[in-house]
């Protein structure tokens, strides 16, 4: 009668004790659940601890989480805004893109100041840029230019010493060679004959 007594004692003693571990293993886990929905990094330190999960598992619920995501996504965010910006500063501001544009080739470029323009509601915006040319346009360039503008069929205007191109394309308008209607975009220039520098803007309307 004493011993059954003793073995009931002992195995109500365990079970208590069993429940007490499983109660704690899943607090545990609840925890570490809702850890993982919020602060992962967290999450990775308390798996170890409690010795819940493996390394590899850790390490790859911490990479898919709801917080890496957000991560991955404002990287994404930031990469595109850093090649829009890089884009919208370099890419009219070299010689080969000037002539392909106005069909007069240029020396090699230098960017001299650059004016960045905000966007507006619906994307539109228009840079500047302060050009200096490695050369000064050659006699014959001008020559050139004199003789197209006097015809009549280009986006070239002369205002007394002054040269000037100006271009608008898409919704309806033709692109230049290189560039796509689709973009709607606007691109001008200026210079004065015997100076290196050149006003450029350019941008989307």
């Amino acid at each position: 009668m004493i011993m059954t007594l003793e073995l009931s004692v002992t195995y109500n003693k365990y079970a208590r004790m069993n429940m007490k571990q499983i109660i704690i293993k899943i607090t545990q886990w609840i925890t570490l659940i809702l850890i993982w929905l919020i602060i992962s990094p967290l999450f990775v330190y308390l798996a170890k601890r409690w010795n819940l999960i493996g390394k590899k598992i850790r390490i790859l619920l911490l990479l898919i989480s709801p917080l890496m995501l957000i991560v991955y996504f404002i990287l994404f965010l930031l990469g595109l805004q850093g090649y829009d910006d890089y884009q919208r500063k370099y890419k009219f501001a070299n010689n080969e893109t000037v002539e392909r544009i106005t069909g007069v080739a240029f020396p090699e470029l230098d960017i001299v100041e650059y004016k960045k323009d905000n966007r507006g509601f619906l994307g539109d915006y228009n840079d500047k840029l302060t050009l200096e040319m490695e050369d000064e346009l050659s006699e014959s360039t001008y020559h050139y230019l004199d003789s197209i503008i006097k015809s009549g069929n280009t986006k070239w205007f002369k205002h007394g010493d002054e040269y000037s191109y100006s271009i608008m394309w898409g919704n309806g308008l033709p692109a230049p060679k290189g560039e796509s209607e689709e973009d709607d975009g606007m691109f001008s220039l200026s210079l004065k004959k015997g100076s290196k520098i050149i006003n450029l803007s350019h941008g989307s309307w």
